[in-house]
């Protein structure tokens, strides 16, 4: 597990702070010391924003659905067929197909939207294009 915050950013600003105590009237050594803390402490901040949205970032429609969790894809409507959709889309583009482009909203809606039958007909034409090219 990753800290949430590099541990030199809060160390440095800490240290910053306490100089610019420690410099009490002598002003000359405590505005820059408070001004370093203040911006060791932004950047701090800044890392550890950086750090939770790299973790955010990537394509949204490339969320596997994890083995476990398959049967509850199945049963679970629209989100569920998104997911079994995207997690085909995913293998694909593992597979054969690194170029496949992202499905739009209203493809996956379409889709989606199937009766179960035209899905279950849609997902085994699906699954035998992956095995045929695998």
């Amino acid at each position: 597990m990753r800290s949430p915050i590099g541990w030199w950013w809060p160390v440095l600003a800490g240290i910053a702070v306490l100089v610019a105590v420690l410099a009490g009237p002598n002003y000359t050594l405590a505005v820059p010391a408070a001004t370093a803390a203040v911006i060791l402490s932004a950047l701090g901040v800044i890392d550890a924003l950086g750090r939770h949205r790299g973790e955010l970032e990537g394509p949204i429609l490339s969320r596997p659905v994890p083995p476990g969790g398959v049967r509850g894809a199945f049963r679970g409507g629209e989100p569920g067929r998104e997911d079994i959709v995207l997690t085909l889309d995913l293998l694909e583009r593992q597979l054969a197909r690194p170029d496949l482009p992202s499905r739009t909203a209203a493809e996956l809606a379409a889709i989606c939207r199937q009766s179960p039958e035209q899905f279950h007909r849609y997902l085994a034409k699906r699954l035998n294009e992956l095995e045929a090219r695998s």
